[in-house]
């Protein structure tokens, strides 16, 4: 078929050096990973308590400051009793301990080590590899003396073969045991570390480059599946705090976001969705996305961040759909910030969706 006989509306596409013409709406296809080189992207944000000062749109409150530098950080849970993990084998910091080579996209094996002996390895126990370099981790279905077999294999796809590994047990507490934390550098390059939890005692990260977070999760917990108390990735010096998970959840909710390096974000959706419940009359909030961005023409402004979305709401949901997605590219700072008017004071939640492409 020539272009010029290719219906309106009807997208052309390659995947694997072959052309291929699809009918459904483009997003639909990267949302399936039917295009190349696009990854969808949501970022969702939370604040209990917006009022008539501008704060950020994530679960911690107040005005997010971004990091100066690159650094070391630490993670703590406001909670000493649940939010604990336990490393029954392997060792989660030192890389002192490495699996054989014969492990595969769903084992892990070590003839040194007897995984069902001297605190036993179960099935739900979570297995992490490599968890300061490349992370992966999987959950554990079938224990035998040297062979863990991990459920639907390890994240990511990858072998457990030659790698440092620590294996937490699930049993002892209730609450958040493991997190991952997904950074950029001073590069604006992508890594990420898995951090085993000690309750309310810090846990400084093993890697010192980190310059943004993007992205702060649980990976592994107890029976309750969810933090127990407020989850924290802060300054070694207690403050500011860089990324939060309140209490009963499982990720960050927090619309901050740096774009990494070689990437390009496609804005296509903001919504926002605002309420002040105990108000006697409607009241509205001002919800301002910005970037260090000039909009116009697309280059980096520094410390000045410009307007690239913006909505009012008065007790209410507002979907704004990008009819002309915004670009915004790599290395840029982006953050939902909102503003009470007049007198406003209640919570806020935000999705922005869109895609990330190379």
């Amino acid at each position: 078929m020539g272009l010029e006989n290719i219906p309106m509306g009807v997208a052309i596409k390659a995947l694997d050096g072959k052309m291929l013409t699809s009918s459904v709406p483009y997003l639909y296809d990267i949302a399936s990973g039917a295009t190349l080189h696009k990854l969808p992207f949501m970022r969702m944000g939370y604040n209990s308590a917006v009022a008539t000062t501008r704060e950020t749109i994530w679960s911690a409150g107040g005005d997010y400051v971004f990091p100066t530098a690159e650094m070391g950080m630490e993670v703590v849970s406001g909670d000493n009793t649940q939010d604990i993990g336990t490393v029954i084998k392997g060792d989660e910091t030192g890389d002192s301990v490495v699996s054989d080579a014969g492990g595969t996209t769903t084992t892990l094996v070590d003839a040194d080590v007897d995984f069902t002996g001297a605190t036993a390895v179960a099935a739900g126990d979570c297995v992490i590899l490599d968890p300061h370099g490349t992370p992966s981790f999987g959950f554990v279905t079938t224990v035998a003396a040297h062979v863990l077999t991990v459920e639907r294999g390890f994240s990511g796809g990858v072998t457990g073969a030659l790698k440092p590994y620590a294996v937490v047990d699930k049993s002892p507490y209730t609450g958040a045991q493991a997190v991952g934390i997904q950074y950029l550098d001073g590069d604006y390059v992508e890594h990420e570390e898995i951090v085993v939890l000690n309750g309310t005692t810090p846990v400084a990260t093993v890697n010192d480059d980190m310059f943004r977070i993007n992205y702060f999760y649980v990976i592994a917990a107890g029976s309750d599946g969810v933090a127990t108390g407020n989850l924290t990735v802060r300054h070694l010096s207690d403050t500011p705090v860089y990324s939060h998970i309140s209490t009963t959840y499982a990720r960050s909710r927090s619309l901050i976001y740096t774009i990494p390096a070689d990437k390009t974000l496609y804005l296509t959706s903001l919504t926002v969705g605002a309420s002040t419940p105990a108000a006697a009359n409607f009241q509205t909030v001002r919800a301002s996305l910005m970037a260090n961005m000039e909009p116009e023409l697309q280059v980096y402004s520094g410390s000045v961040l410009h307007y690239i979305a913006e909505v009012l709401v008065t007790n209410d949901t507002v979907d704004l759909t990008l009819e002309l997605p915004v670009k915004v590219p790599e290395k840029i700072d982006m953050l939902l910030k909102a503003k009470g008017i007049p007198d406003f004071a209640g919570g806020v939640a935000a999705v922005a969706r869109g895609w990330l492409e190379d």
